[in-house]
């Protein structure tokens, strides 16, 4: 997935859990600062000029890898899929689940602590289901086994990797493509 660009950060939510409030009052003061989310620093041309430059790098080695990744500008559905994503808690959820119903699409993010053994998905995104067209697997042109993109009602599109390759034409025998 593409990088949403610095002026689309948001801080994280400061949720914390009570045992993670104590953890870190017991840590050395140092450790503490260190840990304290701080304001986004303000964005200069200059940074707009490099990070322009470093996600034209990025987006053409990833592309050239697996292929494009979104399809529509920041504000399309596609981008809002994204920065929600990557906003949900400040840091993009190493897994996703993306679910259907009959009238809504919703996707849950991974969010458990690293010392935690189960996993803990929270909602990250939902969306109407009339905002999702269709699901195409394996599209023409790209390699990467298990992909599949979720197509926009404004045209835009998302890809996914489904973590069982065979789950993604599953995915669009069962919700339409």
């Amino acid at each position: 997935m593409p990088e949403r660009p610095v002026g689309l950060r948001q801080p994280p939510r400061a949720e914390e859990s009570e045992l993670e409030r104590r953890v870190k009052s017991r840590l050395p003061g140092a450790v503490q600062r260190f840990l304290r989310p701080r304001d986004p620093k303000p964005i200069g041309r200059f940074e707009r000029t490099m990070e322009g430059l470093e996600q034209a790098k990025d987006d053409a080695l990833a592309r050239a890898v697996h292929g494009k990744g979104m399809h529509g500008d920041w504000e399309s559905q596609a981008g809002q899929f994204l920065v929600a994503h990557y906003t949900a808690a400040g840091l993009a959820a190493p897994t996703l689940a993306v679910a259907f119903t009959d009238r809504r699409v919703i996707a849950l993010g991974d969010r458990a602590k690293f010392w935690q053994t189960s996993s803990a998905y929270e909602l990250q995104w939902e969306a109407p289901r009339s905002a999702v067209l269709e699901v195409r697997a394996n599209p023409r042109g790209v390699l990467q086994r298990g992909r599949f993109e979720l197509v926009f009602a404004d045209g835009s599109w998302i890809a996914l990797v489904a973590s069982v390759p065979t789950h993604a034409g599953l995915l669009v025998g069962q919700v339409g493509g």
